[in-house]
This record gives C-alpha cells, structure tokens and sequence, in this order.
C-alpha cells in the first residue's frame, strides 16, 4: 500500500508548461519523466503528457535518444531497476506512442525469453555491447518504411 502512495504523490508533483511544439526540446526532457502512467491515462506526468501528445513527431529524436546511457530514476511504478538508463525511458514512450510492440524488433531468443522474464530479457539485452545501436538501427528503418507506407 505504501508504494500507491508514493506513485499518487508523484501524480500531483509537478507542474510543468510544455509546449509540444518543438520535438527535440520535449525529447530532451525525457529524463524529467516522473511516472510513466499505467495505461496512458492523461495527468500522471506533465512531461510524458507532452511527448504523447506530440506523437509522431517526436518519434525521430526518441530513437535518437535510444543510445543516451545516463542513468534516471525509473519512472514505472513500482520501479524495477535502479539502473534505468535515459535511453530505456525513450524506448518505452516510443513503444506507447507507435503502439509497435514491445519486442517486436529484437532478436527470437529475446522474445522468447521475454515471455517468462518480461522487461528483465529486455534490460539484460539492452545492456550488452552495440545493442542499443542495433536497437536504434532497426527502429530508424521501421521508421522509415512506416513514413513511405503513408506517402
């Protein structure tokens, strides 16, 4: 009980004005992300609010911002990892606002491992030598493929 109200006090924390206007100053917030909300309800974090309603235009500089290893507090709640890299944050607002699936662009032994470790086989993964890269790689040309589809 006592962590629902350490995430409902993170709920009224902040009070920030962000314009969505410019998509590489909202991504450059991403580590001001508090809380991620559970279901991408509205009012649970300013920041993630802006870049949600941003959209696709942010889309771009989140996978750019794929590689950023500084580290952040975890903005899930309850937070699992105290190794949670900016990078990390960027992906899984990217995931929430293309809605493309969680795993879909890592490797079978990932998915697979993912479906009795959940987030864990993604964080080891994600943690090893040029797999952000990879990961930032295969989102660009998802990307780019998305955006000629709808021309």
């Amino acid at each position: 009980m006592l962590f629902f109200g350490f995430c409902a006090f993170n709920l009224f924390s902040q009070s920030l004005n962000v314009a969505p206007q410019d998509a590489k100053v909202l991504c450059d917030r991403v580590s001001e992300i508090k809380q991620l909300p559970f279901h991408d309800e509205k009012g649970v974090d300013t920041v993630y609010d802006a870049l949600a309603q941003a959209g696709e235009t942010v889309v771009p500089c989140l996978i750019d911002k794929i590689n950023d290893t500084a580290i952040m507090p975890d903005p899930r709640c309850p937070g699992i990892s105290t190794e949670t890299k900016v990078g990390d944050v960027a992906y899984f607002v990217l995931v929430r606002i293309t809605k493309i699936d969680f795993i879909e662009l890592f490797p079978a032994e990932v998915q697979k491992k993912y479906k009795t470790d959940g987030v864990y086989a993604y964080h080891e993964f994600i943690e090893r030598k040029g797999k952000r890269k990879m990961l930032q790689s295969k989102l660009r040309e998802w990307n780019r493929q998305k955006q000629s589809v709808k021309k």
